[in-house]
């Protein structure tokens, strides 16, 4: 029952509900570290960005050879610098900044979060570090592009980000909109409007400000100076830094620095981030070119993530199929008659918990078993698993549930009179297992197994989640910095088909050597036992040989 409440309790956390838990943190005070570990997403221009050096005074990305910049970035190094503490950033996707910071895994998030009631429930805020007006964006050929207020926007089809003011507050004021369903990033949001599936997205003024860098046609809907605006309270313009709930020391000490600070100072910064984002000067015409400038200042990120995707699946395949032999053996070890009370039990029991764990991991998303390893051990039990041994048990052990019912499908497909034939020869269950069905049964797995290879270098994309350089995540970066998204995901979806093909040929060869020659020579012997071998090139042939 409690294995039950924790599971549910770490669904809940992921899915944003407030649980009335206070998580477990680590002892001693966050200052007393001197480290400020600060997560975001590094994928949300002009407030945090992912680039591949360290100009304009980028700060490394923890467990990344890529480097964050941008608002957050410089209001993060100024607080660390007052309080005198190193600067360490965790990228992290959007829906994981709260359980982050909720478990302890980061002191605080620096992300554009807006201070709203709901997200009070689970995180304490600081005084806000930035004040963001609520505006529009459509296109110049569009019939809202003169609009000058939110009456000349009815009708309009439109969409924001996921879990933002902009799609929860300021979208149904909108006279009769047809809301769509809300994206999961600002740079997804920007592509809907490009592409034609609306006609209206909502955001910000700093995040409107970088679109315009990156999308030429593109117009800016500032209704701020009218009466016919959208209506937002204080705490929805109020962008804050969360914190842990209760940890009150860092909170103050934090707000002691931005009470150093004047709203035109924050619009100054601002102002500064926007100058120096990766799309100052505007994204090239053309795809082709667009896909040129990609490679040629991101082709390193994207070859790196790739590496690290193939790392994470070999090593993760192969722990998997360990896993997965040993539990298919378990599954299959005979029970007779004659065999003791104590090993019937013994097996029931172990193939009970095999049965649940093998139901439990193939039943359930990925992406949710990556969120309660990672964030619910640290919520729930105040195990903090570093970000790779995670990944590695993550994806290993999924992998081990599909290769158990694989691994126990191959032993049953060798014929029962083989095992017969053994016993009959006096060899052990294990010597018959090893000498003569584990062997045939490899050879028939092998397909299975190297579906799974393939299946986890596209499955590891989850692993973005909690925070893993892999090529899915590095292209969110890429999107969050440039907002190409079309281009970037082609150039993704190239690097994985390339990765997925070298592996499909890679296991077809394997498969081959172990099928061993498709030609050779039978030796048949006649004539008695003394008689010379008389020798038949080619295809084997069937029947017994003569004595």
């Amino acid at each position: 029952m409690k294995k039950i409440a924790s599971l549910v309790l770490a669904l809940l956390l992921f899915a944003g509900i407030p649980g009335g838990l206070t998580a477990v943190s680590a002892e001693g005070s966050v200052l007393d570290d001197n480290t400020l570990t600060v997560a975001m997403e590094c994928a949300y221009a002009p407030y945090n960005w992912t680039q591949p050096d360290s100009s304009n005074g980028a700060v490394p990305i923890k467990d990344s050879a890529d480097y964050a910049n941008g608002y957050d970035v410089m209001m993060a190094k100024k607080i660390a610098d007052a309080l005198g503490m190193e600067l360490e950033i965790v990228r992290l996707d959007w829906d994981s900044l709260v359980p982050a910071v909720q478990s302890g895994t980061v002191d605080c998030v620096i992300a554009g979060q807006s201070i709203t009631s709901e997200r009070l429930e689970s995180v304490d805020f600081t005084a806000p570090y930035f004040y963001a007006s609520i505006v529009g964006l459509t296109r110049t050929d569009s019939p809202y592009a003169q609009a000058q207020g939110l009456s000349d926007l009815a009708g309009a089809t439109a969409t924001s980000q996921l879990g933002t003011i902009w799609y929860d507050g300021c979208l149904p004021q909108i006279p009769d909109a047809t809301i769509l369903t809300p994206q999961e990033s600002a740079p997804a949001m920007l592509m809907a409007l490009e592409t034609g599936r609306v006609k209206l997205v909502v955001t910000d003024i700093p995040t409107a400000k970088a679109a315009l860098n990156a999308y030429s046609d593109f117009v800016l809907l500032d209704f701020n100076d009218s009466e016919d605006n959208f209506v937002v309270s204080s705490e929805d313009v109020n962008i804050g830094i969360s914190v842990q709930k209760g940890n009150t020391e860092l909170k103050d000490a934090i707000n002691g620095v931005l009470a150093t600070m004047t709203e035109d100072d924050y619009n100054a910064m601002m102002d500064e981030a926007i100058s120096i984002q990766p799309l100052s000067n505007g994204l090239p015409e053309g795809f082709f070119a667009q896909i040129g400038y990609l490679l040629k200042n991101y082709g390193t990120s994207y070859l790196k993530g790739a590496g690290i995707t193939v790392v994470i699946a070999v090593i993760c395949t192969a722990i998997g199929c360990v896993i997965g032999l040993a539990c298919g053996i378990v599954q299959t070890i005979p029970v007779e008659k004659r065999d003791g009370m104590g090993k019937k039990i013994l097996l029931g029991a172990a193939r009970a918990v095999l049965r649940v764990y093998v139901e439990v991991f193939r039943g359930t998303p990925m992406i949710l078993q990556a969120v309660l390893i990672f964030y619910g051990a640290a919520f729930l039990f105040g195990w903090n698993l570093d970000m790779w041994t995670a990944a590695l048990v993550i994806v290993s052990v999924n992998t081990g549930a599909y290769m158990a019912e694989s691994v126990r499908g191959g032993i049953l497909s060798i014929p029962v009179g083989q095992t017969e034939g053994a016993k009959a020869i006096g060899l052990t269950h294990v010597q018959t297992m090893t000498s003569i069905i584990l062997p045939q049964a490899l050879r028939n797995i092998m397909p299975q197994i190297g579906n799974n290879l393939i299946i986890n270098i596209k499955d590891t994309s989850v692993l973005f989640i909690i925070g893993v350089a892999e090529l899915f995540s590095i292209h969110k970066g890429v999107v969050g910095a440039t907002y190409a998204y079309f281009p970037s995901a082609v150039i993704e979806m190239a690097i994985y088909l390339v990765m997925t093909l070298v592996c499909s040929a890679i296991l077809r060869r394997v498969e081959k050597r172990m099928d061993g020659e498709s030609s050779y020579e039978l030796v048949k012997q006649t004539g008695g036992l003394n008689a010379p071998p008389y020798v038949e090139h080619g295809k084997p042939r069937t029947g017994n040989l003569d004595l």
